[in-house]
């Protein structure tokens, strides 16, 4: 969960109408086979064109989704009266108010990207869908109030205290359905299932307005969705914030909800102070949570804290070894911070082969062939990931770097990488940051400047620790960028630490 990557693509969203188990299987993240056999065995709503079994097949996502949320669970699937009948699949939205920021989607209608991977998610102006959210807010907006002024002092209970203490909620059965459902999309980390996530935690928050567990899993889907949607960092985290808020009014006692709070703040806000504190709460709450270790430990790698970054992202691993996505930051982290960063190294390769479908590995080691100056091996991870991803801006960087290379070496590699790098932030899918950068390796800190200031108005959490990176330390004497470093201090309130060694990723190649 490091925020060392970029991803500058348009997007494109699914059409209504699938054509080819190809294209079903992919819309459910699946095999083709699995989909056959839902169909067999579970009446998944699938379509044949005239000419029997051989035939083409086609699907409509509406009937997918209906399937999905209606069916699956039973095996029963959506009657065409439900799925002709919207107030059969979803509550009246005709005077529902707006709420959460005016951005919970109508049931079933978000715009789902077509493509896995590190896509954009444009968002949409959209609408709550639940008859009686406009009474969950009067209801809570006291209770929150009050809540949030002294939430800083009030003791951590126990589960049964909290329970005794009226704060168990038992959510109804098909909002929880709806739930776990979207556990299982956001568990998958793609573009497409973090928006199917959200889709789900909102309609189960629409049948079950004081649902505090929904609410938390749509905060942490709208936190993993700069980094594997490429959403908008400002707009998702802030509906983060504003839905972990809600969470922590229904439920003070959520670990999930202050985990996803205590992301946000740090990533957004950079309240340090403010997001260590969520985060020791939610430990306090849950010590065996695999994953608010892990979220931790990404905070403090971007800190440059490696001893206390190593010692939660080892509890991590060692709560859930299975988990590829704690593997591949713990290996990331092993090669930052640990005392044989080859084994790090050694640690990404393996997961690599192991892992053929996870680009993040890729992602690392790029990061990291290119701090040593092993530009092969890194045009060659810039290959792969366009292979994994077959994303535009993926796909244009391994050409662009190659080409460059063989025009003029590391000059004319740099020169062409720039150019896809401007090309995207013109797009406003790039911060500026690997911009500034690339311009700098060129020799070019007039032409940096602008993008690192577009970078700090972005939030990029990566400028905390710019100044301590060998590459930009001789670049203090010159007003200008005093001046920037001053600005990031002040952002920070001087909560970060400047320690004298740093990780080899964070330097680069003269």
């Amino acid at each position: 969960m490091t925020t060392v990557h970029t991803g500058q693509i348009s997007l494109t969203t699914t059409p209504e109408k699938l054509v080819s188990w190809k294209s079903i299987a992919k819309y459910f993240e699946c095999d083709e086979r699995t989909a056959k056999r839902w169909e067999r065995e579970r009446a998944l709503p699938v379509h044949r064109a005239p000419g029997g079994k051989r035939s083409g097949v086609f699907a409509y996502v509406s009937e997918l989704d209906s399937w999905l949320n209606n069916g699956m669970r039973t095996g029963r699937p959506a009657t065409r009266a439900d799925e002709h009948n919207p107030a059969k699949i979803r509550p009246d939205s005709s005077t529902a108010p707006a709420g959460l920021a005016g951005t919970i989607a109508m049931a079933g209608e978000t715009a789902l990207p077509a493509r896995t991977g590190r896509q954009r998610i444009i968002h949409q102006s959209l609408i709550w869908t639940a008859t009686g959210v406009a009474a969950l807010f009067l209801a809570t907006a006291s209770v929150f109030l009050t809540h949030k002024d002294r939430r800083d002092n009030a003791p951590v209970l126990t589960a049964s205290e909290a329970s005794s203490a009226g704060l168990h909620h038992a959510p109804a059965a098909d909002a929880e359905d709806l739930y776990l459902q979207g556990r299982y999309f956001w568990n998958l980390r793609s573009a497409t299932s973090l928006s199917k996530a959200t889709s789900l935690y909102m309609q189960a928050i629409a049948k079950d307005p004081s649902y505090a567990e929904a609410y938390a899993g749509l905060a942490e889907t709208y936190d993993l969705l700069p980094q594997f949607g490429q959403a908008d960092l400002g707009d998702s985290l802030r509906k983060a914030e504003e839905a972990a808020e809600h969470a922590i009014a229904l439920n003070p006692n959520l670990a999930a909800a202050h985990r996803a709070l205590a992301f946000a703040r740090f990533y957004w806000d950079w309240d340090i102070s403010g997001s260590d504190a969520e985060f020791r709460r939610a430990l306090a709450l849950d010590p065996n949570s695999a994953e608010t270790h892990q979220w931790y430990a990404s905070t403090l790698e971007n800190r440059l804290e490696g001893a206390e970054c190593l010692k939660q992202i080892n509890e991590a691993l060692r709560l859930n070894p299975t988990s590829p996505a704690i593997a591949v930051d713990a290996a990331l982290m092993a090669e930052e911070f640990g005392s044989d960063s080859s084994q790090g190294i050694r640690r990404l390769r393996e997961l690599e082969q192991t892992q053929p479908l996870l680009s993040m590995p890729s992602s690392f080691l790029r990061q990291i062939y290119f701090a040593e100056g092993d530009y092969l091996a890194y045009m060659a991870e810039l290959r792969r990931i366009a292979s994994i991803t077959r994303q535009p801006f993926d796909v244009d960087m391994a050409r662009a770097a190659t080409r460059g290379w063989s025009r003029a070496a590391k000059s004319g590699m740099l020169e062409e990488i720039a150019a896809v790098q401007k090309a995207a932030f013109e797009r406003g899918s790039e911060p500026g940051f690997w911009l500034g950068q690339t311009y700098l390796l060129l020799g070019r800190p007039k032409e940096a400047l602008p993008y690192f200031r577009a970078s700090l108005a972005k939030h990029f959490i990566l400028l905390i620790t710019m100044e301590d990176c060998t590459w930009a330390k001789r670049l203090d004497t010159d007003p200008d960028y005093a001046d920037l470093y001053a600005k990031i201090r002040q952002r920070t309130q001087g909560q970060v630490a400047h320690p004298s060694v740093i990780p080899g990723s964070f330097r680069l190649p003269n």
